[in-house]
């Protein structure tokens, strides 16, 4: 008879959290959720943001959105820090485990908390290599500080990719660091029905679908994919279309590059879509251009709905997009290897039908929330304190 293993208890720390959906929000709910399921014991400790309950259950899971002055600046931060700092304290007997999602400054407290608790404390690094939280933190004396805390402290930290990694261990020193790649809902993001009536609804015509999800911005490279898509369709007869969901600072740029490369009618952009799930599975090309990325959630979202993809290589997208098996890849900033790789797939947009069915296919093998909440769930158990 197998014993079952004993309770187990974690607090996830999130500085936001749903209904503010981004990367990290999200991948805090659902790996939340994922792991309630597993039957481990979750509350999710948060800012408490604009009219936002106090306490909450979001998907089963017990939400504490703790008080802090304001919305942001370092006041905010700093109550933030205290009511959090309070909150670790009080509920000790509860959890066994601090999952912090972003090294920022709550990552301190949680630190701190699990050396004075003796918690097991993780630390989820976040962005892409040289623009995310280490590289950004590097660039002052202040975030050099935390930096140096953090890695007195010795929480033990995960990263999404291997350049994420070494990034981490050049400014953390000799840490434990855990690969723990990012989980998807392989239920919700799944291939779906009538392709045409999917883009009908959204507003899109037929042909060749390339769709982006995610921040319009500078590390996307979208204007100018944009620019170099638009100049390899020009003579086609059916060139397609290309859709960009989601918003950003560089959002006018493209659409000054769909005006300046008279493409307007083929382009379509509009903000972040609740069901998600439709565009992907209306789309047959998922881009992401990107010249520094940790790994994408939309992504993993559109490969989960069998949607071929074009990226380049950078972060964790080679371990996820199988070039020439569930994509295509391209070196960061190399536009001829891009112009090649897309030029394939203009001549023989067939190819997406295949590819996606792989894509679909190696998603659920490696990258499902289930699969990823197992690990997770190992690490907190077992991992020293």
């Amino acid at each position: 008879m197998v014993e079952k293993p004993p309770p187990l208890g974690v607090v996830m720390v999130s500085a936001s959290f749903y209904p503010h959906v981004g990367g990290a929000e999200k991948q805090a709910l659902e790996l939340s959720a994922a792991l309630k399921e597993r039957g481990v014991s979750v509350r999710v400790a948060t800012r408490r943001l604009g009219g936002a309950p106090s306490r909450e259950e979001v998907r089963g899971v017990l939400v504490d959105r703790l008080w802090c002055v304001g919305s942001g600046g370092f006041l905010n931060a700093a109550t933030f820090l205290l009511s959090l700092t309070r909150y670790l304290w009080s509920q000790a007997p509860f959890y066994e485990a601090i999952h912090v999602h972003l090294g920022g400054s709550p990552a301190l407290a949680a630190a701190f908390a699990g050396r004075l608790l003796g918690k097991r404390v993780f630390v989820k690094l976040g962005g892409g290599a040289g623009i995310g939280e280490v590289a950004v933190s590097s660039r002052s004396l202040s975030g050099r500080l935390k930096l140096k805390l953090l890695s007195w402290l010795s929480p033990q930290f995960l990263a999404v990719a291997p350049d994420i990694e070494a990034e981490a261990r050049r400014w953390l020193g000799q840490v434990a660091i855990h690969s723990m790649p990012n989980g998807v809902d392989i239920a919700r993001y799944k291939p779906g029905g009538d392709k045409n009536a999917l883009r009908a609804a959204l507003g899109w015509p037929r042909g060749l679908g390339l769709l982006y999800v995610g921040r319009f911005s500078p590390e996307k490279r979208l204007p100018r994919f944009l620019e170099i898509w638009a100049d390899l369709t020009r003579k086609m007869r059916d060139p397609g279309f290309i859709a960009f969901i989601g918003e950003g600072i560089e959002e006018k740029l493209i659409r000054d590059s769909a005006a300046r490369e008279r493409v307007s009618e083929r382009v379509f952009i509009r903000g972040p879509l609740d069901a998600i799930e439709q565009a992907y599975q209306a789309a047959d090309l998922f881009i992401l251009p990107s010249v520094s990325e940790g790994l994408s959630n939309a992504l993993l979202e559109a490969q989960a709905c069998g949607v071929a993809a074009l990226a380049s290589r950078v972060g964790a997208t080679p371990l996820v997009v199988e070039d020439g098996r569930t994509g295509f890849l391209f070196a960061p900033n190399d536009e001829e290897a891009l112009k090649g790789q897309l030029g394939k797939i203009l001549e023989r947009p067939e190819l997406c039908v295949e590819l996606g069915r792989s894509a679909r296919r190696a998603i659920v093998e490696k990258y499902s929330i289930e699969k990823i909440a197992k690990r997770c769930e190992t690490l907190y158990r077992w991992s020293l304190p």
